[in-house]
């Protein structure tokens, strides 16, 4: 049985308003290094996703945002998932802060994450990453996640959900 050293906590109200802000600003960086965007749209595109994707906000039916906590509840970073399709759970977005990585805690969160998807009935998770986003590639890849697609500056990977004893 793996024995996680973190957990999920359900982001309060204040928590949720500094991810948004944090994700749209994250997101039209990122929009603008992959030349999916204009410097002058960028802000406006990621905004208008970040809302189609949460319009009732953390309350959004089947959006599961948690932060991620060590043992002595200190703030690692968050993860945001969906249901995607019927079987599939989609990571919209996932950080580690900076101070905490490289500590085994991004691994620790996706194999928690494929257990609470498995327990919610999802047998694959799907996910985006940017190609320059290395790090993130190659730890998907560790974990066994599949190159579906690529697009542009974007790889779409998927993972198919193993019944496992964690």
């Amino acid at each position: 049985m793996e024995d996680f050293n973190i957990k999920f906590r359900e982001m309060s109200d204040a928590e949720f308003d500094r991810f948004a802000q944090w994700d749209i600003l994250d997101y039209s960086k990122d929009l603008i290094k992959a030349g999916l965007s204009s410097e002058e749209n960028a802000l406006e595109d990621a905004k208008e996703s970040f809302n189609e994707l949460l319009p009732q906000g953390k309350g959004t039916k089947d959006n599961y945002i948690y932060v991620i906590v060590n043992k002595d509840n200190e703030s690692l970073g968050f993860i945001w998932y969906q249901k995607y399709k019927e079987d599939i759970g989609f990571i919209c977005d996932f950080l580690i802060l900076e101070k905490y990585r490289k500590q085994g805690y991004g691994k620790q969160t996706l194999l928690m994450l494929e257990k609470e998807a498995i327990e919610k009935g999802f047998n694959k998770i799907l996910l985006n990453v940017f190609k320059y986003n290395k790090p993130a590639y190659s730890l998907y890849k560790s974990l066994e996640y599949e190159v579906r697609d690529e697009k542009n500056q974007n790889i779409s990977m998927l993972k198919n959900l193993k019944i496992r004893n964690y």
